[in-house]
């Protein structure tokens, strides 16, 4: 096994250790020892890559941002098609996504998965609301992306049981709504 391959393994092991203890108790009670003893590596080898258990969640949280930010490069447009690729996203990964969003992981990681899309959503918004200033744009968007993420938080918690494609509908005629209303207050 080569040196790349070996620092990928240990990696994985640490981050596959450190969310079997979140499933068990919070990020602040999960403790570098902890980690090390079930990885069965030595302390040195964990701060080689991580500082404490908080910067290991930030980055495994980067990590699976950064791929689904990837994946968006190349997948749809709208705001419906972006739901949905990220809950299709999520139940491939479902256990690592239900354990980080649990009470013992991070509340905000929806809301940092949603922060990524606005890139994805901005030339939609300002071709169906020329009449919104930038920054009213950005407000719609934030108020939409607010309610996906608690449908979205909702959706992980309860297990992920409903069809991806009737949570991303519900989603939409929440959101066509809200639109609809804005477009109607400003003709």
């Amino acid at each position: 096994m080569g040196l790349d391959a070996r620092i990928r393994y240990t990696k994985m092991v640490i981050k596959d250790t450190f969310i079997a203890l979140l499933k068990e108790k919070p990020v602040n009670k999960v403790t570098v020892k902890e980690i090390c003893d079930l990885a069965e590596i030595n302390r040195a080898t964990f701060y080689k890559y991580y500082s404490d258990p908080f910067d290991l969640l930030d980055k495994i949280e980067l990590e699976m941002l950064s791929q689904l930010q990837s994946n968006l490069k190349t997948s749809p447009r709208s705001f419906r098609e972006i739901f949905i690729f990220i809950m299709v996203n999520i139940r491939a990964d479902s256990e690592r996504y239900q354990t980080l969003v649990s009470e013992n992981g991070d509340s905000k990681f929806p809301r940092r998965i949603f922060s990524i899309c606005y890139e994805h959503i901005t030339d939609d918004l300002g071709k169906q609301f020329p009449d919104l200033s930038p920054i009213q744009q950005e407000w719609l968007y934030s108020f939409s992306a607010q309610g996906c993420c608690g449908i979205l938080e909702r959706w992980i918690s309860g297990g992920m049981s409903e069809g991806i494609e009737e949570v991303a509908d519900f989603a939409q005629k929440l959101i066509e709504a809200t639109t609809k209303a804005m477009a109607s207050n400003h003709q």
